[in-house]
């Protein structure tokens, strides 16, 4: 007898035997941005994937209204970097609306993003993967051709073995204030993004 899945469930879900890679700087792909029942209303789930099949999440903030100015803007420079690491230029991001196709590789012209990586700690209670910070292409070659093996960071620049679930495969716990659905920072056109898509590859919403 025939079955039928729905590909949809098969998103954010690594590969049996895609096990965390060694710590170091990685191309990942950009797969989805989602909210689940129980995020923070002004949160949604960044999911990527590493070339060894492992996939991952971390959570965005949204810069949503009522935030102070200092809060507000520390979260646009955090989308603005991650949207650096997909190659979008300062005049691109300026002058278009942000919205999540912008993140996804199959929505994006094909971009893929740049990330300096640290694997948790197996049977180390607390330890998780993660990601410590998107990089630009020529930042990533950099890092790469240097040789040193990044570490996980605490703020001050420490290093520690373990990380808060902020950044991995381990759901951050159900806020107890969700509120309705909070738009992105500007919804996605209907005709899909406000960008030139590359030379011959079409964008699709």
């Amino acid at each position: 007898m025939s079955f039928a899945i729905n590909g949809a469930h098969f998103k954010g879900v690594s590969a049996l035997g895609s096990s965390q890679p060694e710590a170091g700087y990685y191309e990942v792909t950009g797969l989805q941005v989602e909210q689940k029942a129980g995020d923070k209303a002004d949160a949604r789930r960044f999911h990527v994937e590493l070339p060894n099949g492992f996939k991952m999440f971390e959570f965005l903030h949204l810069p949503v209204e009522g935030l102070p100015e200092k809060s507000f803007k520390g979260r646009l420079g955090a989308l603005k970097t991650i949207l650096s690491s997909f190659g979008f230029s300062v005049e691109e991001i300026e002058n278009n609306e942000i919205n999540d196709a912008w993140f996804v590789t199959t929505t994006n012209g094909g971009r893929k993003a740049y990330v300096e990586f640290v694997p948790g700690q197996q049977g180390v209670q607390g330890s998780y993967a993660k990601i410590n910070k998107f990089l630009t292409k020529e930042q990533y070659e950099k890092a790469k051709a240097s040789g040193v093996v990044p570490s996980a960071r605490v703020e001050g620049g420490a290093s520690r073995a373990s990380a808060p679930p902020t950044i991995g495969a381990i759901p951050a716990a159900p806020s107890a204030a969700v509120g309705a659905p909070v738009q992105s920072v500007a919804p996605a056109p209907a005709g899909g993004l406000r960008l030139p898509p590359p030379p011959a590859v079409s964008v699709v919403r």
